[in-house]
């Protein structure tokens, strides 16, 4: 799918000065000067230096207040089906500035479009909410309602079929107003409980390159691809949904999200709820925590030793191997992560946030940071 990316700075914060907000259906003007192909990769203006931009992240964070600050960090979830319903959970929380960013995780495709439209409205500093989805071709006719099934993963054996079905992802996602796809996994296949055929595989190589291939054709489009579980699933035994499960040793899959965020750029890393002990570097979770509630794995490993310098999101804090611990919500905050996905209190834990971002604390200069790289995208993808 070949589209033109509009991408207009001035008008984003023309909007926030005068405190206008946007509705998907309307026409933004664009200057020649601001048109980017999409064929330049939304990952390209989102890694590379640019002054210009980081200015107006610095802006639009000046004129947001600390919680709406902190909303930046927090998506939370829609899904009737699911037990998150929009009109007592979702919309509340994005209507009060708790959360700016949401999810469209299982239900039906035209209440979502229907919401979208409501949610886009409610912009701060002139930004709308982040709109997701796990869109993986494996699980793509379960999460919106009549949708056909696609291929599985794991049945993507050439660059054709894998351009094919994110061209299809994309046309959905074009569709319903997302821009951020929690996918592709590059886990290997070997844990049956819950990874499977949602994988491209056990080879390596094999996922490398075309978990590569479904990165350019999403980011391409002007999207934003992430790559999980972090630090590996598929090697485990278990199900995070159901169960706390381990990395006893090695990180056996490392050196795979390594490979791939070193050759692909993805925007995202999703760190999965899988506890390390034992490991002979010494990347293990404290007191077998998730990995999402680390700052080892978080922040030493993967932000600071891997140099990723992109988006990095919890998987959903909704899941057994998360709830098993108290307060993870702030755990993983602390612990690095810039997007807290679906976590069990958004206003809690919107709070916790301001309350650093007011004592202008160390931690109140990482949440900082945090937000600013969400800013950043967001202002790409208005």
């Amino acid at each position: 799918m070949k589209s033109f990316l509009f991408i207009s700075v001035l008008s984003t914060l023309a909007l926030a000065c005068n405190g206008q907000s946007t509705k998907t259906t309307e026409k933004k003007k664009t200057s020649v000067s601001q048109v980017i192909a999409v064929s330049d990769n939304i990952a390209n203006r989102y890694f590379n230096a640019d002054k210009q931009l980081d200015k107006s992240v610095d802006d639009l964070y000046l004129k947001m207040s600390n919680q709406e600050r902190a909303a930046q960090m927090i998506m939370v979830a829609s899904s009737e089906v699911l037990g998150f319903p929009y009109a007592t959970t979702v919309k509340p929380n994005v209507s009060k500035n708790e959360a700016a960013n949401v999810l469209f995780l299982k239900g039906n495709k035209q209440e979502f479009i229907n919401q979208h439209n409501q949610l886009a409205q409610y912009t701060i500093a002139g930004l709308s909410p982040l709109f997701a989805c796990d869109c993986e071709p494996t699980l793509l006719h379960n999460k919106f309602v009549g949708n056909p099934k696609m291929t599985a993963t794991g049945n993507l054996k050439t660059e054709d079929a894998v351009k094919s079905s994110v061209d299809t992802i994309n046309n959905l996602m074009d569709e319903m107003g997302i821009k951020i796809n929690f996918a592709p996994i590059v886990d290997i296949a070997k844990n049956k409980s819950i990874i499977n055929n949602r994988s491209f595989g056990n080879d390596p190589e094999v996922i490398i390159k075309q978990s590569g291939i479904f990165i350019k054709e999403t980011q391409d489009d002007g999207k934003a691809a992430t790559i999980k579980h972090f630090p590996g699933h598929g090697a485990v035994t278990g199900d995070t949904h159901k169960q706390s499960v381990f990395i006893n040793g090695k990180m056996s899959e490392l050196s795979t999200f390594e490979a791939v965020i070193a050759s692909s750029n993805p925007i995202f890393v999703m760190v999965g709820h899988i506890a390390v002990k034992n490991n002979p570097e010494g990347f293990n979770t404290e007191s077998e925590r998730p990995a999402t509630t680390s700052r080892k794995i978080v922040t030493d490993l993967l932000r600071n030793k891997m140099g990723f310098k992109g988006l990095i999101t919890t998987d959903a804090m909704n899941m057994q191997a998360s709830k098993n611990f108290p307060d993870a919500d702030w755990e993983a905050a602390k612990a690095g992560v810039d997007l807290v996905l679906m976590p069990l209190d958004a206003a809690k834990l919107n709070k916790k946030i301001v309350a650093e971002l007011d004592k202008k604390s160390e931690l109140g200069k990482q949440f900082e940071a945090s937000v600013k790289r969400i800013i950043r995208l967001k202002i790409l993808m208005q």
